[in-house]
């Protein structure tokens, strides 16, 4: 299945630009005229396209924080970014407010003009403006927005701590054993040429990997970095990331961080898109191509199609294997309740707990795992070297 990009009206006279997963072009735009949208560009988006570099999250949170202020202080919008396009260090990030006011000086409005550099920013931010708009309410829009970001940005920080102190262990172990193998090793081996009695095959073994890992670095250098990168192409691809997220959802306790990571960046952002006053089906539409999940995407462009027959959203995600009944219980109460941002965010705690202890678990499982691994693999390249001197009498003669 292929991704393609649409640019498309709604039935509100806004033009928008999706992404949207189907088999052929034809049944994309079909799915798009099906959901009430007017189709007036689509094409196939490649996965060898190359990314601009994106704005530093710190620094864009930072820029909406002094945004705000001046919005509220009664600084017209030009005025403001004017004076923020000044103020700001980042080169990329200047150039880029440079010409969002270039943008709103030719009368177009804020939300299109960033909506122009999407591909720099979080894919939600045009749609939040776009809402503030819309509503005469940007400034409670964007005070929603930078909470919403901070959080996020939080749950993120502390994904990426928790796999931190594994990571290093792993990488103690790889330049351990690389050293092992590469200094240590060879050097027996030159020690037991000498021995005409036969050394033990797992001897044998060990120093025969060690030799050729010696006479051949270069070319292992070189299969490393081409392994690299093209895991690195493979990943930009749909398919990259749908397999690797196959492999994810198969290790028991990743499949529940990723699954609680991802509940969490959804409940959050519906919520923020809803208060924003978005409509649901607009909402999800924006969804389904900023979740981090391949899978879940796919289940929320099924599930705007509910919503678009006239369905409940708790209704389209009835069949979500992503969706928990947690999370469908609080959307229901919200919906009868004529709150269902409010749930969304309360789900969103819930699920910012839950991964935070998951977190915890794998640190305090995953360490001593590695620990344990890596000092057996020691032990056995050292046993396999020093076995031979166990019997050393035998040998010399």
């Amino acid at each position: 299945m292929a991704v393609f990009v649409c640019r498309v009206g709604n039935p509100m006279g806004e033009v928008l630009d999706k992404e949207i997963q189907a088999t052929t072009l034809k049944e994309a735009e079909n799915k798009l005229k099906d959901s009430g949208y007017h189709v007036f560009s689509i094409r196939k988006k490649t996965g060898l396209s190359l990314k601009r570099r994106k704005v530093p999250m710190k620094h864009f949170l930072v820029f909406n924080q002094e945004f705000l202020a001046l919005v509220r202080a009664g600084i017209p919008i030009f005025n403001g970014l004017t004076l923020l396009s000044k103020r700001i260090k980042n080169p990329v990030f200047q150039k880029i407010l440079q010409d969002v006011l270039r943008m709103v000086k030719e009368g177009h409005s804020l939300s299109d003009a960033f909506l122009a550099h999407r591909d720099r920013f979080p894919a939600v931010y045009p749609s939040v403006l776009a809402a503030g708009e819309r509503s005469g309410a940007l400034e409670d829009v964007l005070e929603s927005y930078i909470q919403h970001e901070h959080l996020l940005f939080t749950t993120k920080k502390k994904l990426k701590s928790a796999f931190i102190y594994p990571a290093f262990l792993v990488l103690v172990a790889a330049l351990s054993i690389g050293v092992i193998i590469n200094f240590v090793l060879p050097s027996f081996a030159d020690f037991y040429k000498g021995f005409d009695k036969e050394l033990p095959a797992m001897t044998r073994v060990v120093v025969s990997f060690s030799l050729f890992i010696k006479h051949h670095i270069l070319l292992e250098i070189g299969v490393i970095l081409v392994l690299i990168l093209s895991a690195q192409w493979v990943l930009r691809t749909e398919t990259g990331k749908r397999w690797l997220e196959k492999g994810i959802l198969k290790i028991p306790l990743i499949h529940n961080i990723w699954q609680e990571y991802v509940l969490s960046q959804f409940c959050r952002t519906f919520a923020i898109l809803l208060e924003g006053g978005i409509p649901a089906l607009d909402a999800l539409g924006t969804l389904s191509f900023t979740n981090p999940s391949v899978h879940f995407s796919l289940e929320i462009q099924t599930a705007s199609e509910v919503v678009s027959s006239g369905g409940k959203i708790s209704r389209a995600f009835e069949e979500s294997v992503i969706v928990d009944e947690l999370t469908l219980d609080m959307i229901r109460i919200g919906e009868e309740s004529g709150s269902v941002s409010a749930m969304l965010k309360s789900a969103a705690d819930y699920h910012d707990e839950d991964l935070s202890n998951l977190l915890e678990g794998v640190v305090s499982l995953v360490a001593p795992v590695v620990l344990l691994a890596m000092g057996v693999l020691i032990a056995a390249l050292l046993i396999a070297m020093y076995l031979p001197l166990f019997d050393i009498t035998d040998i010399m003669s």
